[in-house]
């Protein structure tokens, strides 16, 4: 890993309120295989976040990219990590709400039935 990288992407981090949501994307990823316990689930949370806004400007296949990524970020968070099931419960909820509008509800996703069932009940049922 590039050490001066990693620096300069913590220092535009710093400026959290300004960046656009695809530079703060890309910071994430970095940041995410540095230190995964603190980024992973900021960037499971901000590729939701930015699919949304990618429907607006409809693009499906990428918003189901995003959807795919953050589940998946989501899924590499530490099991003990108390974050994780509230974090992969909001990652598949929103990955199934894009497949039922696109008219996929019949595709599941690996284990989501347990997965969110276990996010809700570790989240308070939230």
């Amino acid at each position: 890993m590039n050490h001066d990288m990693v620096l300069r992407t913590r220092v535009l981090l710093l400026d959290e309120g300004r960046l656009s949501p695809m530079v703060e994307l890309r910071a994430f990823r970095l940041m995410a295989s540095v230190s995964p316990a603190a980024y992973l689930p900021k960037l499971s949370r901000a590729l939701v976040a930015s699919s949304s806004g990618l429907k607006r400007w409809a693009h499906p296949e990428l918003w189901q990219a995003f959807l795919e990524e953050a589940v998946a970020a989501a899924e590499r968070m530490d099991v003990s990590d108390p974050l994780r099931a509230e974090v992969l419960f909001e990652a598949r909820d929103a990955c199934q709400a894009h497949l039922r509008a696109v008219g996929r509800s019949s595709e599941a996703l690996p284990g989501s039935a347990t997965a969110t069932g276990a996010g809700r009940a570790e989240s308070g049922g939230q």
